[in-house]
């Protein structure tokens, strides 16, 4: 056999045994990355903590458990004097996913108001606002007072009180006729209210994700990505993502709209399912 018959030879069997290795190594499944992010989390290693749970998220298998303790494993490494920019704003998403997923979580609602007040004071601090939530536009507030659900039902309600009104009207005078006459304009008003309101928290459903931000401030630009002047968005600031054009993203924070870098926010995600 000539050398390189030989050497072709040795590099066929090499490829071979590497692609058989690679063929029998099983990929971890989510739960054992799982608790591989538990395991580096209580050994305080919080870098490979953070790098596990983030490789679990991008999978799309975020559940309540796992998020939870990636927002322990971000908040850890700021006080493990580690901390990176933008760590208490990943910190906040994370344990707001949880709540999306569990909204009765005391604990991940607790941290997340412990991770905003310390943003708030480090912003007192540099002698900026202390504000990092800022106060939903009126329509939000409105139809935040009931699920979607609530507002669909009213409308369907106050449809049939329209209808049994108008119905009610054509009856000779009487009872029955009087009950129309004020059947008849309750309905009407209460299916105008529930039915805009039904609308809206559909609009808002379907164009809006919840996103949070994860950079030290969010500069408010406009859609060319120029600086507008306005005021930064805080870190940790929880906003709506509408939508993505290349590397900007718009937003909304409280009343406000603008366009910011899409690598500042990141957009939240939940999951009933757990480990």
């Amino acid at each position: 056999m000539s050398a390189r018959a030989r050497r072709a030879l040795t590099v066929l069997c090499a490829c071979t045994a590497l692609v058989c290795s690679s063929a029998g190594a099983a990929p971890e499944s989510n739960q054992q990355l799982f608790e591989e992010g538990v395991k580096a989390l209580q050994a305080g290693d919080h870098d490979k903590a953070i790098a596990t749970f983030e490789a679990l998220a991008d999978r799309g298998e975020t559940s309540p458990s796992a998020s939870y303790d990636r927002g322990l494993a971000y908040l850890a490494r700021v006080r493990g004097k580690a901390e990176r920019p933008g760590d208490l704003g990943q910190a906040a998403a994370a344990f707001d996913e949880t709540l999306l997923a569990d909204p009765d979580d005391v604990d991940a609602q607790h941290a997340a108001e412990l991770v905003r007040a310390e943003v708030a004071r480090r912003r007192v601090r540099h002698d900026a606002p202390a504000e990092v939530q800022a106060r939903p536009s009126l329509d939000r507030i409105v139809i935040g007072l009931a699920p979607e659900p609530f507002w669909e039902w009213g409308a369907i309600v106050s449809s049939l009180v329209l209808t049994a009104g108008l119905i009610l009207r054509k009856a000779p005078r009487g009872p029955r006729h009087l009950a129309g006459l004020i059947a008849t304009p309750i309905g009407l008003v209460c299916l105008l209210a529930f039915g805009a309101l039904s609308a809206q928290a559909r609009h808002i459903r379907r164009t809006t994700l919840p996103a949070v931000i994860v950079a030290p401030e969010a500069q408010m630009l406009d859609d060319n990505g120029a600086a507008t002047g306005r005021d930064p968005v805080p870190e940790a600031a929880r906003v709506e993502l509408h939508e993505q054009r290349g590397s900007l993203v718009l937003i909304q924070y409280g009343g406000e709209e603008g366009w910011t870098h899409a690598a500042s926010v990141r957009r939240l995600a939940a999951s009933a399912e757990s480990f």
